[in-house]
């Protein structure tokens, strides 16, 4: 399986709309005529760890972003609730025909929006069209045991 960006955001809005069909899930940020409440999905730092051989660690930092009109009187009452919400959705997300586990999970109020942070932990692998040596007898490489 090809481990793709594109792939999670779709992944991470499918989980958000299976607790809430009727909001919308945006992925980028310069949406016209958004329809509140609604999510957005945002890109936060990203490290990669090596690992043994073609192995590598992806920690892909999330911020899902929760959007609900500022002069309601019940807003934070709604931030709360779905925060609360969310630490049960967003535990593990589908992806593929597997499921991925979500780390550090945290969320905060800011200026009247929820932000839910986590990191998803992925190792991945890259394609290595290297061939192998079969033995060193049949390598042809360019050096004999005289050194010319």
């Amino acid at each position: 399986m090809i481990f793709a960006l594109t792939q999670l955001l779709d992944s991470i809005g499918g989980a958000l709309k299976e607790s809430y069909p009727d909001i919308s899930v945006y992925s980028n940020p310069n949406q016209q005529g958004t329809d509140i409440p609604c999510f957005f999905i945002f890109f936060m730092p990203t490290e990669t760890e090596n690992r043994m051989g073609r192995r590598y660690m992806r920690n892909i930092g999330i911020d899902v972003v929760y959007l609900v009109e500022k002069n309601d009187p019940d807003a934070h009452d709604q931030l709360v609730a779905v925060a609360d919400q969310l630490d049960f959705a967003l535990e593990f997300i589908s992806y593929g025909n597997g499921k991925l586990r979500t780390f550090d999970r945290e969320w905060k109020i800011d200026d009247g929006e929820l932000h839910y942070q986590f990191t998803i932990k992925a190792t991945v692998s890259y394609l290595d069209d290297t061939p192998s040596i079969e033995s060193m007898e049949s390598y042809k490489g360019g050096i004999n045991q005289y050194g010319s």
